[in-house]
């Protein structure tokens, strides 16, 4: 992904994640806009992503490399996982490992089943693509060895990982999450339709294994949310305003997958302005 631009946005939200609702009606103006405070600096940095995201696509088409299918797929996994991203912002090491309830799972605990499906749905993809692509037309069941090739950790790291620190799940994650975008952004029309094996009874196409990672992170970014509110830490303004910024942020990554050069001078020029930004608010609160 674009590590500088995103960078940056990290910069804009850990400055303003503290900020509390007076913070925002400090003056702020962007040429006319100037009766709406700092607030109107995060619509306005939302407003530019999208903006940016409208023109790399466009961009993109004009030279000939349009967003295929996969990629498109992989894209809405993506928002996702920066949507969760900013749930996440919400968790401080006070509640992380408390349970929200008796018998329900710890924030820690839905974060580890997220990553354990992100990766069991990854070595399923990579399994049935790689026999496929070798020319062998029919799936078959994953053995143990060859999960841990395609992984890289035995099953002692893996147990090690899911039940280590909070920390270090966020770090997997992230490094795991970009694996899947950048082995997967090459998914031909045909190859989508590939059958692979996993749990269930039938075959299913790695179409649908594709779009089941965004489903799957939705559905526990809910319990997330659902636990950050029982443990009274329910999203404030700022938190809503961040996850709105990291969608928008997505959706200008989404154009770089499988074309990562695409738009450069747009993206810096962009990251100029919310540079410049940053230190204007940050003079201010």
């Amino acid at each position: 992904m674009e590590l500088q631009l995103f960078e940056t946005i990290e910069k804009f939200v850990q400055l303003t994640k503290d900020l509390h609702e007076p913070d925002l009606e400090k003056p702020w103006a962007w040429h006319s806009y100037d009766g709406e405070g700092v607030r109107f600096a995060f619509f306005r940095t939302y407003e530019e992503l999208q903006e940016l995201a409208v023109k790399l696509e466009l961009e993109r088409v004009n030279l000939g490399y349009p967003l295929t299918s996969a990629q498109r797929i992989l894209g809405q996994y993506h928002v996702a996982f920066r949507s969760l991203e900013a749930v996440l912002l919400a968790v401080d090491s006070e509640i992380e490992d408390v349970p929200p309830a008796e018998g329900e799972w710890s924030i820690r605990e839905t974060l580890a089943h997220i990553l354990r499906a992100d990766i069991g749905f990854y070595i399923v993809i990579r399994h049935a693509l790689d026999r496929f692509r070798a020319g062998h037309l029919r799936p078959e069941e994953i053995s143990d060895e060859v999960a841990e090739r395609i992984l890289g950790l035995d099953e002692k790291a893996y147990n090690s990982l899911l039940e280590g620190s909070y920390e270090n799940l966020r770090c997997f994650h992230t490094e795991h999450h970009q694996r899947i975008l950048d082995d997967f952004g090459g998914i031909s029309e045909q190859e989508l339709e590939v059958g692979s094996k996993y749990w269930e009874d039938e075959e299913m196409s790695l179409r649908f294994r594709l779009h089941r990672f965004d489903s799957h992170m939705r559905q526990h970014t809910i319990q997330v949310e659902k636990a950050l509110s029982d443990l009274d830490h329910a999203p404030n303004e700022i938190n809503r305003l961040h996850r709105m910024i990291y969608c928008a942020l997505a959706d200008c990554e989404n154009k770089l997958i499988g074309s990562p050069v695409v738009g450069e001078a747009l993206r810096n020029e962009l990251i100029k302005t919310i540079h410049t930004r940053v230190e204007e608010i940050a003079a201010l609160v």
